[in-house]
């Protein structure tokens, strides 16, 4: 007789897996991506409170938007499949962009509560995510 904790078990490690699947494995990388995700979402949510515009609708679609980060992981690991890089050559890049996306993001939130931002991280955050000005 299957017991519904083992199945429930047995579903969450299913779906784990899968997703590590899908995102090319777990490396330093994508744990410094996740913990920059996250950072961000509790900055966010930290700023909107300091600034009296919290709102829960506003936080839920947040979250939305920061679990579908996964879905450019996922395709430019695909992508890394399908063209033979076996080096992850695009998904170590698209987790460099959202490293710079998300840190960048961070340092906004803090300055929105008056903390001061320090420039020279701010830079390689802006060279991370390749927006920096050409000359």
């Amino acid at each position: 007789m299957l017991h519904k904790d083992t199945a429930l078990t047995a579903l969450f490690g299913w779906l784990v897996s899968s997703v590590v699947y899908l995102v090319g494995g777990i490396d330093h990388l994508f744990i410094a991506v996740t913990i920059f995700v996250g950072l961000d979402y509790i900055t966010g949510v930290l700023a909107a409170w300091y600034k009296k515009e919290l709102s829960s609708r506003v936080g839920w679609w947040g979250l939305v938007r920061k679990s579908l980060t996964l879905v450019f992981v996922i395709v430019a690991h695909q992508l890394d499949v399908v063209s033979g890089n076996t080096n992850d050559f695009m998904r170590n890049a698209m987790l460099m962009f959202i490293i710079g996306t998300e840190g960048i993001s961070i340092f906004e939130n803090m300055g929105k509560m008056g903390l001061p931002v320090p420039k020279f991280i701010t830079s390689a955050l802006v060279k991370l995510r390749g927006d920096e000005d050409k000359d």
